[in-house]
C-alpha cells in the first residue's frame, strides 16, 4: 500500500471500534493524567438515522478507573442502566469531532450531543479526558483532517474616517454601544455611600464575611487584568480603521477601569482588608487570568490576523466576562438583595451589570462579524479556545464552593454553574449564526 493511500480502521461504535479504541487510551499519557479521578461507565451511541439509509444504532461501553479503560465493547442494556454518563448524537456530529471540529462539551452545550444520562456539570471536570478520547479515537478511525486554518491580513490602515463623506455609520451595533455608554455608563464610584455597608459588614458573621471577601477579591483583581489587557485589542481595531468599534472600546476601557476603583473602595471601605487578597486566587483562576488571557491579548501585538483577534476575544468577552463576571455578578447582586444587605455595594454591582451587558454585547457583535467576513477557520479557532477554556472557568466557581463545608447564603455551586453555562450556550448560538449570515453585525446583540 503506497504512504498516500488511506487506511480504513473498524467502524465506528462497532464493538472492534471500541476494542482498538481502549488500546489507544491505554497508550496515552496525555488521557490517563487528563482522566485521573474519572471513574465509572461511559457509553457513546450513534443514533440510527433511516432517513439517511443508517436504521442501526451503534453504541460502545467503556469502563474508565482512574485514566485507565478497563472493558470496552458493544453497549448492553445494563451497561447503559449502569452507565454515569450516555452522550448520544446523530453520525454527522459525531464524524465531525472525529475530524478534529470541535469537542463533546461543546456540541453538548449546542444541542448537537444528547447527555441521555448525567448531567454538564458533572462532566466538566472531565472535559479534557474527553477531549483526549475524541483523539484517540480520530487516531483508529484514521479521519481526515480539517483545512489548514487560513492566515487572512489585515486591512490596510486608513485614512481619517469622519472626514470621508461617508462619515460614521451611527446605526452600527458599536455606535448603539456607545450611546448607551454615554447614557447609562456615566457614574462615580466614590460617589457611592458606603457607611451603611460598613455597619452592614460588621453583623455578619465570619464565614458570611468570608465568602464575600473571597469573591470580591476574585472579582477586583479580574476587573484590573481586564483593564490592563484591553489595550492590545484596542490597537489592532484601530490599525483597521473601524472608527465606530474604537469609539466604542474607548468607552470600555474607561468602564473596566472604574470598576477597578470600585472593588478597591469596597476592600477599603467595607471590608477594611488591606491583606494581600490574591490568597484567594485558586490555580484554575490563576492559570485564566495570570496566564491565558494576557498570553492571548499580547500576542496581538504581533499577529492582528482575525484568528488571533476571533481567539483573543473568545477568552476576554466569552470565557473572562460572559462565563466568570456576568455568573459572579449576578449571583452576587442576588445574595445582597435577598438579605437587603450592602446598600452601597448593590448600586456598585447594578452599574457593573449594565456596563457589562454593554461589553458582552460588543464581544458577540466582533466574533459574529470575525466569523461572518472570513468563514471556518475562524469559527473553528473560537471552538477550539471555548473547548480550552470553559473548563477551568468552570472549575473556578468550584474550586470557590470546595473552601466551604457548607457555604453561607445558602449558595450552592450548580446555582452558578448552570447560570454560567446557559448564557454561554445562548451567545454562542449567536455567533455560530454568523456562518450563513454576510453581516456579522446583523446576528450580534
Amino acid at each position: 500500500m503506497g504512504e498516500s493511500e488511506p487506511l480504513q480502521g473498524p467502524p465506528p461504535f462497532s464493538a472492534e471500534w471500541a476494542r482498538a479504541l481502549q488500546a489507544e487510551l491505554d497508550d496515552s499519557d496525555e488521557f490517563r493524567r487528563a482522566a485521573a479521578g474519572w471513574q465509572g461507565r461511559l457509553v457513546l451511541e450513534r443514533i440510527a438515522e433511516a432517513a439517511a439509509g443508517d436504521a442501526t444504532p451503534r453504541a460502545v461501553a467503556l469502563y474508565l478507573i482512574d485514566g485507565v479503560c478497563r472493558e470496552a465493547g458493544a453497549a448492553t442494556p445494563e451497561d447503559r442502566r449502569a452507565a454515569t454518563f450516555v452522550i448520544a448524537g446523530p453520525a454527522d456530529v459525531w464524524q465531525r469531532l472525529l475530524d478534529g471540529q470541535g469537542s463533546p462539551l461543546t456540541a453538548l452545550l449546542r444541542g448537537q450531543l444528547k447527555l441521555v444520562e448525567g448531567s454538564v456539570a458533572g462532566l466538566l471536570p472531565f472535559a479534557s479526558a474527553a477531549e483526549q478520547l475524541v483523539r484517540a479515537a480520530a487516531r483508529i478511525s484514521l479521519a481526515a483532517p480539517g483545512p489548514a486554518p487560513v492566515v487572512i491580513e489585515a486591512a490596510a490602515e486608513p485614512e481619517f474616517r469622519s472626514m470621508r463623506p461617508d462619515g460614521i455609520d451611527f446605526d452600527s451595533l458599536p455606535m448603539q454601544l456607545w450611546q448607551k455608554a454615554k447614557q447609562f455608563g456615566i457614574w462615580d464610584p466614590r460617589a457611592v455611600d458606603f457607611s451603611v455597608d460598613r455597619r452592614d459588614w460588621l453583623r455578619l458573621d465570619e464565614l458570611e464575611r468570608d465568602v464575600l471577601l473571597r469573591l470580591a477579591a476574585l472579582f477586583g483583581a479580574g476587573e484590573e487584568s481586564v483593564t490592563r489587557e484591553l489595550l492590545p485589542l484596542i490597537g489592532v481595531i484601530a490599525r483597521q480603521g473601524r472608527l465606530e468599534e474604537e469609539m466604542f472600546l474607548a468607552a470600555f476601557l474607561w468602564e473596566e477601569a472604574k470598576h477597578v476603583e470600585a472593588f478597591r473602595l469596597f476592600f477599603d471601605e467595607v471590608a477594611a482588608d488591606r491583606s494581600d487578597l490574591s490568597r484567594f486566587h485558586t490555580p484554575s483562576y490563576r492559570r485564566i487570568f495570570y496566564d491565558e488571557l494576557p498570553a492571548a491579548m499580547d500576542r496581538l501585538n504581533a499577529d492582528s490576523s482575525p484568528i488571533a483577534v476571533a481567539r483573543a476575544s473568545a477568552t476576554y468577552n466569552m470565557i473572562v466576562e460572559g462565563v466568570l463576571a456576568e455568573t459572579g455578578y449576578h449571583v452576587y447582586h442576588s445574595i445582597l438583595e435577598r438579605r437587603r444587605i450592602l446598600p452601597g455595594m448593590q448600586q456598585v454591582l447594578a452599574h457593573l451589570q449594565r456596563d457589562e451587558s454593554r461589553h458582552l454585547a460588543y464581544g458577540v457583535y466582533l466574533l459574529s462579524r470575525l466569523v461572518a467576513e472570513h468563514g471556518e477557520p475562524v469559527w473553528r479557532a473560537i471552538e477550539s479556545r471555548m473547548d480550552e477554556l470553559l473548563q477551568p472557568a468552570v472549575a473556578i466557581i468550584q474550586e470557590v464552593f470546595a473552601q466551604y463545608e457548607e457555604p453561607p447564603f445558602g449558595l450552592e455551586s450548580e446555582v452558578f454553574v448552570d447560570f454560567a453555562l446557559e448564557q454561554f450556550g445562548k451567545r454562542l448560538a449567536r455567533i455560530e449564526k454568523a456562518r450563513e449570515s454576510e453581516d456579522g453585525g446583523s446576528v450580534a446583540g
